[in-house]
């Protein structure tokens, strides 16, 4: 198999592809850390989780920092952060929930890799989210009607994608194989 996908420019330890990175998007809970984890280890890439960037350089967390200084501060450093990031080679990134938001983020992503949106019906996410008080968009309302309102928002965003795969009822190993073919089938 793997001779197959050398030959299709896809080479899973040696990798030939015609995109610099993997960036992946979606609504908190859809499984873009740990997808992003696995396909970072199976390409033989570097994993990046742009929130976890975001803290490093802010010294904070992301909880705190929505406290303090509100979402239009965070969404600034947030692209701030996403454009460092970008400009690198040989990543998955997995992005914050609402990174797409902003033109310019889904600019900055398309114009150095490959922008995958992983999705996951309403009640997969709020399973997936419960009891976790660091996100904090839903700290005050974690409800379906909450998170079903917030992906409404955001879907032509999320639909600005390369590719979209649904997470609901996969396996992790599942979902990476999709993101794999996708970009086995894009060269």
């Amino acid at each position: 198999m793997l001779f197959f996908w050398c030959l299709l420019g896809l080479c899973v330890r040696g990798l030939t592809v015609s995109f610099k990175n993997i960036f992946l998007t979606g609504f908190m809970g859809c499984g873009k850390t740990s997808v992003g984890q696995l396909l970072a280890q199976r390409l033989g890439w570097t994993f990046v989780d742009l929130d976890q960037v975001i803290v490093e350089a802010a010294g904070r967390s992301i909880k705190e920092i929505f406290a303090a200084d509100g979402e239009p501060h965070f969404r600034e450093l947030e692209s701030r952060m996403l454009e460092r990031v970008a400009a690198g080679s040989g990543q998955v990134v997995s992005t914050g929930g609402g990174v797409v938001i902003a033109p310019v983020n889904r600019a900055v992503m398309r114009s150095h890799g490959c922008i995958v949106n992983l999705t996951a019906s309403v009640e997969t996410i709020a399973q997936r989210v419960s009891g976790d008080s660091e996100r904090p968009l839903l700290a005050d309302d974690a409800s379906l009607l909450k998170i079903r309102s917030m992906l409404e928002g955001r879907e032509p965003f999320y639909a600005d994608a390369d590719v979209r795969i649904d997470t609901t009822g996969k396996e992790i190993a599942t979902v990476c194989e999709h993101v794999l073919d996708y970009c086995k089938g894009s060269l």
